[in-house]
């Protein structure tokens, strides 16, 4: 399954080249990509279908190895032009390490406002409040511990930073994001709370492209955006995990495509992980459907201009 995955990915990616870059959740010259394991700090409309992630089980206390597959769907809506929501699920497949197990996930809401963007600093920074709730995916998959049984809400704080503004030629094109919340469990006791962080570091083609200098290289390549994420959580007991996600996102003008590989991030990581992958097809519905209330803000105006 896993090499049909990725031989479909390329095959999207090589027929992709025809397409423009496009500008999407921008800070002056600065585009920040939609992030595969993280949030981006945009507030935008958009469809993630599918996110596809693969992620094999080690074999442990005495179960043998087995896999995870999961299809991801993210649906983003602004309501004004500053302030959107978002809606996740997805639909996990677990095949050995003792048990097989399908069904849904719980459903995740994100409420996100921008507050900030300084354009000649590409600096963009917004406050969000995640809740997953508890009792919406699969009895199945609640029962056997591979979904959350406990509820949770998560106040959060993103980063955007390009670098842009500094005299450093070609290294212009490097644009950093954060991700920082912390995790509030509906019952502590019997989930704790955790911190969750995480970040990124892109560099850009199509900013030097446009904003550098012109390059001889073949349009596929134009439209690249090569990039590492860490992802990390740290409850308030027990150990902290991540994955360590280098890959590559190619910008279209209406879509994006990105594949990066899921690497545990540390021991304790490993322990219930082995290195994987994710492959994500985005589409831009405020370039393809603006005409419509799925591709516009539901009050267009932004909450932080008075005037």
């Amino acid at each position: 399954m896993s090499r049909r995955i990725l031989a479909a990915a390329v095959f999207v990616l090589a027929n992709a080249a025809a397409s423009q870059a496009f500008a999407h959740a921008v800070c002056g010259n600065r585009v920040f990509p939609a992030t595969l394991v993280m949030d981006d700090p945009g507030v935008s409309d958009e469809l993630s279908l599918p996110t596809i992630t693969y992620q094999p089980i080690p074999a442990n206390g005495g179960n043998p190895s087995g896999r995870t597959v999961d299809y991801g769907f993210e649906f983003d809506k602004t309501i004004t032009q500053d302030l959107g929501f978002a809606i996740n699920d997805d639909y996990l497949i677990q095949h050995g390490a003792g048990q097989n197990l399908h069904g849904w996930d719980n459903v995740t809401v994100t409420l996100k406002d921008k507050f900030l963007c300084i354009e000649p600093d590409e600096l963009m920074m917004s406050m969000g409040i995640i809740h997953e709730f508890a009792g919406t995916g699969s009895s199945q998959l609640r029962s056997a511990g591979a979904i959350d049984s406990v509820g949770n809400t998560a106040p959060t704080w993103y980063v955007g930073k390009g670098l842009g503004d500094y005299p450093i030629g070609m290294f212009r094109a490097i644009g950093l994001t954060g991700e920082l919340s912390y995790q509030i469990s509906d019952t502590p006791s019997q989930s704790p709370n955790e911190w969750d962080w995480a970040g990124s570091v892109q560099y850009s083609i199509p900013y030097i492209e446009q904003h550098v200098k012109a390059l001889d290289i073949p349009d596929f390549a134009k439209h690249l955006m090569p990039l590492v994420e860490v992802s990390m959580s740290s409850p308030d007991r027990g150990y902290t995990t991540g994955t360590i996600a280098p890959g590559l996102i190619y910008l279209g003008d209406t879509f994006q495509i990105g594949a990066e590989a899921l690497i545990p991030a540390n021991h304790a990581t490993r322990q219930t992980q082995g290195t994987g992958f994710i492959v994500q097809f985005h589409l831009f519905t405020d370039d393809l459907l603006y005409n419509t209330p799925i591709g516009r803000p539901l009050i267009d105006r932004n909450l932080w201009q008075w005037q």
